[in-house]
């Protein structure tokens, strides 16, 4: 499993990472229940790869995320969309694995003061 990385940023906010590979194509849950607006974005080598992005309410059941005109979120090439969801667990995964894929997947989450 591709672990998650978080960081804090100016403006309660927060950036959720995962590196997703051909070989480790699941991320990690990453939980932020407070945060008002999420935006995904996801860049490098997709080598046929799908990246899928999930939300979960108990970590265990996973439905796909989808931004505001409610099409599930997913990328084929770099991109960048909102997510109208707001579950606990969110997680970056690798549908279609691709071969020699190598992407960065960063979650930014900003909450209310």
């Amino acid at each position: 499993m591709a672990a998650v990385t978080r960081t804090e940023h100016a403006g309660n906010s927060y950036m959720a990472s995962w590196t997703l590979t051909t070989a480790d194509h699941t991320g990690g849950s990453y939980e932020h229940p407070g945060a008002a607006d999420r935006t995904v974005q996801a860049s490098g080598t997709f080598g046929g790869a799908t990246v899928a992005v999930e939300g979960s309410n108990n970590g265990s059941t996973w439905s796909p995320l989808t931004d505001p005109g409610g099409t599930a979120i997913t990328f084929t090439a770099a991109g960048i969309e909102a997510i109208a969801e707001n579950p606990l667990y969110v997680r970056a995964r690798l549908s279609v694995t691709g071969t020699g894929a190598e992407i960065v997947v960063n979650l930014l989450n900003r909450s209310p003061r």
